[in-house]
């Protein structure tokens, strides 16, 4: 049997489904990092005092923090040989390979961005019991139901970004160790740069400067795709089980 007796489309859907049902581990460590993330959210982001008036800051942002450096970490174990050769339990190609294990990834973006949001009003909701004796500045504290699902998306597509970048490391890693020290240390050594010269870095505004959710999509699944395509055609000619 031969790819030419299945679509490519076939072999994607059996090979995403039975991902995202096997990595179950993915999960258990979203869980035990959001529940670490919230446990930190608990001491507040900032704190000051006015003619004895204390104003404690809390914010949610640390739990998608934590949310996204799982994302990123867990792109790059999907790359190590213990996962890779999971595939050739299918007819496979590397092509095929890839997009199953990036689609699972979304999944896993789009479950986690929920789960994410989820958490950040379960802190809204201990805050608000907990410190009930306390004014409440309830500016943005309540969320409408439009902000959530707006909230739940972007979140997402933020963690597609990081997931497609620690994917690419891990798979660059993957053909020679030195490109997990090179990528990184070029990435670091752009923001440095651009910090000290330009007091911004153009990576991080590019995406989180934009206002129209239309064309930050369109610059996520630009980014993305690029990002894929390069490893697939960096890894097509590798022997099998490289």
């Amino acid at each position: 049997m031969s790819l030419t007796n299945a679509s490519l489309l076939d072999v994607l859907k059996k090979q995403l489904f039975f991902k995202v049902r096997s990595y179950y581990g993915a999960f258990t460590s979203l869980v035990t990092v959001q529940a670490i993330a919230l446990l930190f959210s608990f001491n507040g982001v900032g704190q000051m005092g006015l003619s004895g008036i204390s104003i404690s800051t809390y914010s949610g942002s640390m739990i998608f923090v934590f949310t996204a450096f799982w994302a990123f970490i867990t792109a790059i174990t999907l790359t190590t040989k213990p996962y890779h050769y999971i595939d050739f339990s299918f007819v496979t190609n590397r092509m095929s390979s890839h997009l199953s294990t990036f689609g699972m990834l979304v999944v896993y973006s789009f479950f986690a961005s929920i789960t994410s949001t989820f958490v950040g009003i379960l802190l809204r909701v201990i805050l608000y019991f907990k410190e009930s004796n306390k004014l409440i500045i309830t500016n943005h504290f309540f969320l409408s139901f439009s902000d959530l699902l707006v909230g739940i998306y972007i979140g997402a597509l933020y963690l597609i970004l990081f997931a497609a970048l620690g994917y690419f490391i891990g798979m660059f890693t993957q053909i020679n160790k030195l490109f997990g020290f090179v990528i990184p240390a070029l990435f670091i050594g752009w923001a440095i740069y651009e910090g000290r010269t330009f007091d911004t870095f153009s990576g991080f505004t590019f995406f989180a400067f934009e206002t129209s959710i239309l064309i930050f999509t369109i610059k996520v699944v630009v980014t993305v795709a690029i990002l894929i395509w390069i490893v697939i055609a960096a890894t097509n000619r590798l022997e099998v089980r490289k």
